[in-house]
């Protein structure tokens, strides 16, 4: 008998494991059975900008949108100006295909923790350079989303710091690290952001923006945090007296999230800059908050995440 229900739950465990990989492998099939050539990445990304209905992104004209027969260009019947679907996105004026910026998109919908840019040029043939700014471009667009989503319930929030390529002092008064200020709605969304430093000046305007009025707040007793009683229900554990929970009274999620940022930083992208910490935490961002959503959706919402022009200057800086 023994051996009989040994044998068995061998096999079941095989079995689970061949499912587990069979739907891994089906992941980039998926991709390429959808998009194998450019024209099917044009026609998505019309369907997903414009639906049925092609729309002038000069003028906002969707009346006469006349199509040329390369099947690319159109042109609008009001402001007679030209455009594509590429018109006003940040994939305009790129030499970079549509597919490998597609692909480029499912990839980081596939990765829990984020894809360096030089095994991304690896894996869609172009320079490490080219990679570096088509992976920054996607980020630019995570990180200037348009949300006005406050979060409520229970929210945790916490700083914690990043960075730093000399060894020294860790956390609080850390001169080598970047703060990062994060909030964390319990069974919900994450907000984090990069911050000059942990005062209470900085951090009250973002917890009031980001954070619904009324809502029940769980922190540590940084001093930062004391004020927030006045428009919030405020709970505070001890970490400096060894609490670290006392009842529901906790902040273990938004813990567990600094730690999972941290490995990813210290695994892919090891130290970046504080000039573009700011993109790599939006993406962090977007991972958990799709964490529970199959690579499918994450990629469509990456997409619908195009329209907005991203210049070299503004993603360097110079």
């Amino acid at each position: 008998f023994w051996k009989s229900l040994d044998f068995s739950l061998i096999m079941y465990n095989l079995n689970q494991k061949s499912v587990k990989m069979s739907a891994n492998n089906a992941n980039l099939f998926y991709f390429f059975k959808q998009f194998p050539d450019e024209e099917s990445c044009r026609k998505y990304l019309e369907k997903r900008r414009w639906g049925d209905t092609p729309t002038c992104p000069h003028c906002g004209n969707a009346q006469k949108i006349y199509r040329y027969k390369n099947g690319k260009t159109f042109k609008c019947a009001h402001c007679k100006k030209q455009f594509s679907v590429k018109t006003g996105t940040m994939y305009e004026n790129s030499n970079i295909p549509l597919q490998k910026w597609f692909l480029t998109s499912y990839l980081i919908a596939l990765s829990k923790k984020g894809i360096s840019s030089i095994e991304l040029s690896k894996t869609i043939g172009v320079t490490q350079k080219s990679a570096w700014y088509l992976l920054h471009k996607i980020r630019y667009a995570m990180e200037h989303r348009n949300s006005d989503n406050q979060l409520r319930g229970t929210v945790e929030v916490d700083e914690t710091y990043v960075g730093g390529k000399k060894k020294g002092k860790r956390g609080r008064g850390s001169e080598n690290k970047t703060p990062v200020f994060g909030a964390v709605q319990r069974g919900g969304r994450l907000s984090i952001t990069p911050v000059p430093n942990a005062k209470r000046k900085t951090l009250e305007p973002i917890i009031h923006k980001r954070i619904k009025k009324g809502t029940h707040i769980n922190s540590d007793e940084w001093w930062a945090y004391t004020k927030l009683c006045s428009d919030y229900v405020h709970d505070v554990v001890n970490h400096g007296r060894k609490e670290y929970v006392r009842g529901k009274v906790h902040t273990n999620t938004i813990e567990g999230a600094w730690s999972h940022l941290k490995r990813s930083i210290m695994g892919t992208y090891h130290r970046p800059s504080k000039e573009h910490l700011s993109k790599y935490c939006a993406e962090f961002e977007f991972t958990y908050n799709t964490r529970n959503n199959p690579p499918e959706i994450k990629f469509r919402k990456i997409i619908d995440k195009n329209q907005i022009r991203v210049s070299y200057r503004k993603i360097t800086g110079t």
